[in-house]
């Protein structure tokens, strides 16, 4: 059996509705990178996060799952993870709240299905 994938252009990251077409068994398959993902068990998202204003932010991932693990941590030195208050708010979103108000994009959040 022969496989094969069509490349991307070259420096660019592919996003996760971008497609690899190839051959299974003779037969051209078209699969997102959102389906190879949700096959191997890795679904992940990040945003920054913080206002100066705001103590709590909603996070919409989209995962479809409460069970999420979520790690925040600074955007900038030394990236170190901060301790926050997660409520998994529904299946595809979580709070995060501070105790004090963050910065503009003081903050990133990662969501793992």
């Amino acid at each position: 059996m022969t496989t094969k994938f069509s490349l991307f252009p070259a420096a660019t990251t592919p996003a996760l509705t971008d497609k690899a077409v190839g051959l299974q068994g003779g037969v051209d398959v078209s699969y997102t990178l959102q389906q190879f993902a949700t096959l191997f068990g890795v679904q992940r998202f990040f945003a920054n996060i913080g206002d100066g204003v705001n103590v709590a932010y909603v996070v919409t991932h989209n995962l479809g799952t409460r069970d999420v693990d979520v790690n925040v941590y600074r955007n900038g030195t030394p990236w170190d993870e901060v301790i926050v208050d997660i409520a998994h708010t529904s299946t595809n979103t979580i709070t995060v709240s501070f105790s004090t108000a963050p910065a503009t994009n003081q903050f990133r959040v990662q969501v793992r299905a």
